[in-house]
């Protein structure tokens, strides 16, 4: 199965919940999996971040907080596993787009509600 988007809670409660998807194409990190449990029930893979996907996140974190825009810790190992696996990030969290200041290589798609 070709990984083309990594999904986070929001957008999977969104499309789930709010939109009536059954199954949603693509993967979401085991972050998400803790987060919200019922997505195992509709992303067909589930993604573990590597030391890679932490070292990322912490490189990104160091470069928030020095324009005072830190993000949650959770957020950049989900932003991370999409970058290093080559995918796009879906989410309703908009406050992701910060990270577009420090990594514009980070492809996101951003869902209305």
């Amino acid at each position: 199965m070709e990984k083309v988007k990594l999904y986070d809670t929001s957008a999977v409660i969104e499309l789930v919940l709010h939109r009536g998807y059954k199954t949603l194409i693509g993967a979401i990190s085991i972050i998400t999996a803790v987060e919200w449990p019922p997505s195992l029930l509709y992303v067909p893979e589930v993604l573990y971040p590597t030391k890679e996907d932490y070292k990322t996140a912490i490189n990104w974190q160091m470069k928030l907080r020095e324009i005072g825009n830190p993000l949650p810790a959770a957020d950049l190992v989900i932003a991370a596993t999409a970058l290093n696996n080559d995918m796009t990030l879906v989410t309703l969290d908009s406050h992701f787009q910060i990270i577009g200041e420090i990594e514009p290589k980070l492809r996101l798609e951003i869902l209305q509600s």
